[in-house]
């Protein structure tokens, strides 16, 4: 995600880790994780689209209020220069991706090889290989199509943080 607020992380990190941790080592890997996000604060940032399936801005992940922060972060994050973020609507049914969440990673200078980035247990996997590659910059264009638009996604996020507001 491309902006976390410090309260979701922690509360992603201490319920998704597959063993106990400690206070301290939750709080390395939330600074850490907070650290990752400055990258968006350079003058050469690079471009960032995050399509996110709706159901997703209902798990309360730390609570109500903990989940509405970080929806409202959203938000003020997908305001800036080369941030979007879009949302797969419930009406969409089954699409491609619905197996597990995927990064790809492209850079402008065609020496760089793009690489597909697979979250897991153990950490990642990343894939170079071009046929990889091509087969989940195809799953991407098509995650693109099914959801909604930028300024669409915005209104069912700000919704869903007004629904949890509420509670």
């Amino acid at each position: 995600m491309t902006s976390q607020t410090d309260a979701y992380a922690e509360a992603v990190i201490r319920g998704t880790g597959s063993k106990r941790m400690s206070d301290e080592e939750v709080r390395t890997l939330v600074d850490l994780r907070l650290a990752r996000q400055a990258i968006f604060d350079r003058d050469d940032a690079p471009q960032y689209l995050c399509i996110l399936d709706e159901s997703v801005l209902h798990r309360q992940v730390g609570g109500p209020a903990v989940t509405a922060a970080q929806l409202r972060n959203l938000v003020e994050v997908s305001d800036r220069p080369g941030i979007a973020v879009q949302v797969i609507p419930y009406s969409q049914g089954a699409y491609v991706g619905m197996d597990g969440p995927f990064t790809v990673y492209s850079y402008p200078d065609p020496m760089e090889l793009d690489v597909v980035g697979l979250d897991n247990l153990d950490g990642g996997l990343y894939l170079e290989e071009t046929g990889a590659v091509e087969n989940y910059r195809s799953a991407f264009d098509q995650l693109r199509a099914a959801a909604l638009s930028s300024r669409q996604s915005m209104d069912v996020i700000s919704r869903a943080a007004r629904d949890l507001e509420n509670e």
